[in-house]
C-alpha cells in the first residue's frame, strides 16, 4: 500500500484516527505517570507498586494493539493474510510468557518488599496478573470470528482468481 492511498484512508476514517490518536496519548500519559512515581518512590513497595502498574500498562498496549492490527487485516484491509493466524500464535504465546513472567517477577518483587508491607503483595500480585486480562479475554473472543471471516475473504480471493 502506497503511503498516498495511506493518508486518503486516514482522512477518510478521521473519527478512527482521532480515537486511536487519543488512547495512545493516554496510554503514554499512564506510562509517563507510573515512571515518574518509580522515581519518586521512596520505599521498595512504592518503587515495585509503580513498577506492576508500568507492567500492566505496557501488557494492555500491547495486546490491544495485536487485536487491533488483526481487526485492520480482515476488516479494513479486506485482503486475506497469513498475519492474522499468525497474530492469534502470537497472541497465545505472549499470554503464557506473560503469565510466566508474572510468576517469576511476583516471587521476586515477595522477597524484596519490606516486612512492613507484606499484607499489601497479594493486592501486588493481583494487579500484575489480572491487568492485561480485560483485552486478553475480549480479544480471544472476538479472535475466532476474525479468523473466520479472514478465511472467507481468502475463499472469496481464489474464487475471483
Amino acid at each position: 500500500m502506497k503511503i498516498k492511498s495511506l493518508f486518503r484512508n486516514a482522512i477518510k476514517n478521521w473519527p478512527g484516527i482521532l480515537f486511536l490518536l487519543v488512547l495512545a496519548a493516554m496510554m503514554a500519559w499512564l506510562m509517563y505517570g507510573d515512571i515518574t512515581r518509580m522515581q519518586a518512590a521512596i520505599t521498595n513497595y512504592e518503587y515495585y507498586q509503580n513498577f506492576i502498574y508500568l507492567i500492566d500498562n505496557i501488557a494492555r498496549t500491547y495486546f490491544f494493539c495485536i487485536f487491533l492490527l488483526m481487526i485492520y487485516l480482515t476488516y479494513i484491509n479486506k485482503q486475506y493474510s497469513k498475519w492474522c493466524v499468525r497474530l492469534f500464535y502470537l497472541v497465545g504465546i505472549s499470554i503464557f510468557i506473560f503469565f510466566a513472567f508474572a510468576g517469576q517477577f511476583s516471587k521476586y518483587v515477595f522477597n524484596i518488599v519490606e516486612s512492613d508491607y507484606i499484607d499489601k503483595f497479594p493486592r501486588m500480585a493481583h494487579t500484575l496478573y489480572t491487568g492485561p486480562l480485560y483485552w486478553m479475554t475480549i480479544g480471544l473472543f472476538f479472535v475466532p470470528k476474525i479468523l473466520k471471516d479472514a478465511r472467507k475473504l481468502k475463499e472469496e480471493q481464489e474464487l475471483t482468481v
